[in-house]
């Protein structure tokens, strides 16, 4: 990987770590292992080989979510960093999830203690406010934490896959054949655990009969997955007729009522 390289990627890694995606750009779904794999893919010149390790990566982690005091993972940077290694060594998805699973880790670790060491200007910011007038500073301020984060980001990526690059080789290329079997098998292991992960915070009672639908029609009858998108667009738009119907019939009926109705009826009672 030349440095040019590393540098885009280490550009992408620090646009899809959380904070930046969401305070920066209100949570465009940049992060999103299906989108840096397509953008990582296309710095290194493997565009389709990276929608697909990004797409493996993204149903690994399509169910994890960051709820109350529970930390979730630095899923952006990585998948950036998983899918740049497991391109750029010629690997597949179980190098990709052999590093982008641990770096997530650690990443959302180091996040957190970055967040805990933003509380210093934090309390600078809360002096400002009760100043009043001070809306530049605090504009700056802002900006300033998240260059910070940034250029951490940014330089971390850049310094792992650039300085790092034979590091990286030598680790990849000398993983035993038991390990690399069953990082293959968690590979195929973990996307319905994520998926689960995902419907039980979903899924509701009468949501269960379209799931076996969708399920019959893939695992069954063999239609592909545009084709089970396919037909809960239409299921969905017939959803919405019939409930447009009974809505529109509703108004009918409460429009046929007047106020003298309603009169009549009260002094009935």
């Amino acid at each position: 990987m030349t440095a040019l390289q590393a540098c885009l990627v280490g550009i992408v890694a620090a646009l899809s770590c959380a904070t930046i995606e969401g305070g920066w750009f209100g949570e465009c779904k940049i992060r999103e292992p299906v989108v840096t794999g397509f953008l990582v893919g296309l710095i290194l010149g493997d565009v389709k080989q990276g929608l697909i390790i990004g797409g493996q990566l993204e149903l690994i982690w399509m169910g994890t979510a960051s709820i109350g005091p529970v930390a979730g993972l630095a899923v952006g940077p990585g998948g950036t960093i998983g899918t740049a290694i497991a391109l750029s060594t010629g690997a597949g998805v179980e190098a990709a999830m052999a590093f982008g699973v641990p770096v997530s880790v650690l990443l959302q670790f180091i996040q957190s203690l970055i967040d805990t060491g933003y509380s210093l200007p934090m309390h600078t910011v809360d002096n400002l406010i009760d100043q009043g007038g001070q809306e530049r500073k605090i504009v700056w301020i802002h900006w300033l934490c998240g260059i910070i984060t940034f250029a951490f980001y940014w330089l971390l990526t850049w310094a792992a896959l650039f300085l790092g690059n034979d590091a990286i080789s030598v680790v990849v290329n000398n993983i035993p054949e038991w390990a690399s079997k069953g990082l293959s098998a968690v590979a195929l292991v973990l996307p319905a655990v994520g998926y689960a992960m995902l419907l039980n915070l979903l899924l509701e009672k009468n949501l269960v009969p379209y799931f076996i639908i969708g399920f019959v029609l893939a695992a069954y009858l063999g239609v592909s997955m545009v084709g089970v998108a396919l037909v809960a667009f239409a299921l969905a738009f017939i959803i919405y007729i019939e409930r447009s119907n009974k809505t529109s019939i509703l108004q009918h009926k409460l429009a046929g009522f007047t106020s003298t109705d309603f009169d009549d009826e009260e002094d009935e009672l």
